[in-house]
């Protein structure tokens, strides 16, 4: 009998929203990896049943080399380069299961930077040559917070360095439309707000609004993607702003998955809702009637004024106001919330690296 994750397949492209190559052997292949700070984090902690860390070989692997290109360069420190190195080697471990790309995220504390957000995600690049020199690095998409700054390097990425990015973090139209313009592969809504993961007392009394937005974004994209020149196709050329996909992220439950199913071109699932999805059988459903609801059309105009949103990209001032004032000012404060959460993961994982590196240095001695 056909479960729910089946029919999701059947609507739109499913992601996995994890490194734990365990379930991707369960409920694989899927189209992409999509990762983040809090993923790393879980991973690289995760102990087998003797309390021994399951990642040790790659910790070990990692720090030395960290240390080798701490040496050669001055933008980072050993810890942000292993953390980056560990992200790296943990995504490609999860190769086997994949047949589109390995989604890494920037470090959350340089979001504001867009000279040193382009240089992190170059050396990303460099970090996955380095690790294994015969993969094909147009596989790797960056994944880069949406603020203004983030977007202007998502731009300098695609247009003058070829790498692909993913515009993550985004909660509002002004978000979206400055993503497409930038040229981002992908453009991630969130669904639930970040907290909702690391809270179990907090729920996102805005989330039914928010898949609605999912949809709206996806239609935003296409109608950039439509209204393509005919002298460009003509010519054959298409710009980077026919591309942009919307990939939903953050999702709490099967029924927000399901309501986003042919809604949205991907939709990016972590492993408690894949186990989920896949047990349940989608003949007699008691959600049936909502599996793709969210590509309901609400209002004039769910996209928002689109000539608006298209002119609002070219002006920064501008863009700012609009987006501190989106939703009274709740998509601003979200991004903040969840930058400020990933970056206390970033933390976490520079810490443990220097502990790691220390407990090494003294068994080496010893």
């Amino acid at each position: 009998m056909a479960s729910l994750l089946n029919q999701l397949r059947g609507l739109t492209t499913v992601d996995c929203d994890t490194f734990d190559a365990h379930v991707a052997r369960i409920y694989g292949p899927f189209a992409d990896c999509t990762s983040n700070q809090a993923i790393v984090l879980a991973e690289i902690t995760k102990v087998d049943p003797n309390g021994k860390l399951i990642y040790q070989s790659l910790i070990d692997e990692i720090i030395p080399i960290a240390h080798w290109m701490f040496g050669k360069q001055t933008d980072a420190t050993v810890e942000e380069l292993a953390a980056e190195l560990l992200a790296v080697g943990l995504a490609l471990r999860f190769l086997p299961h994949l047949n589109g790309f390995i989604h890494i995220q920037t470090n959350p504390k340089w979001c504001y930077s867009t000279e040193k957000t382009v240089k992190n995600a170059e050396r990303i690049i460099a970090h996955v040559k380095h690790l294994s020199p015969d993969f094909d690095t147009s596989r790797v998409c960056i994944k880069i917070p949406a603020t203004w700054e983030g977007l202007q390097a998502c731009r300098e990425l695609e247009h003058r360095h070829s790498i692909a990015t993913l515009a993550t973090i985004v909660f509002s139209m002004e978000q979206v439309a400055l993503a497409v313009d930038a040229g981002c592969r992908y453009v991630a809504p969130y669904v639930n707000e970040l907290r909702v993961h690391f809270d179990a007392t907090y729920t996102d009394a805005n989330k039914d609004r928010a898949a609605l937005f999912c949809g709206a974004a996806q239609r935003y994209c296409d109608e950039v993607a439509s209204s393509a020149s005919a002298a460009e196709a003509a010519h054959g050329f298409l710009s980077l702003q026919t591309r942009t996909q919307v990939m939903a992220a953050s999702l709490t439950s099967v029924e927000e998955v399901m309501r986003l199913a042919g809604a949205v071109k991907h939709i990016t699932v972590s492993p408690p809702l894949l186990t989920e999805l896949e047990a349940t059988p989608a003949a007699g459903w008691p959600g049936a009637g909502t599996v793709g609801a969210a590509a309901a059309i609400t209002g004039p105009s769910a996209t928002g004024d689109a000539v608006r949103l298209r002119e609002l990209v070219r002006d920064q001032s501008q863009w700012r106001l609009a987006f501190t004032r989106a939703e009274a000012g709740e998509s601003e404060r979200k991004l903040g919330q969840a930058i400020g959460i990933f970056c206390d993961m970033q933390d976490q994982i520079e810490r443990l690296v220097r502990r790691w590196d220390l407990t090494g240095k003294k068994s080496v001695s010893g």
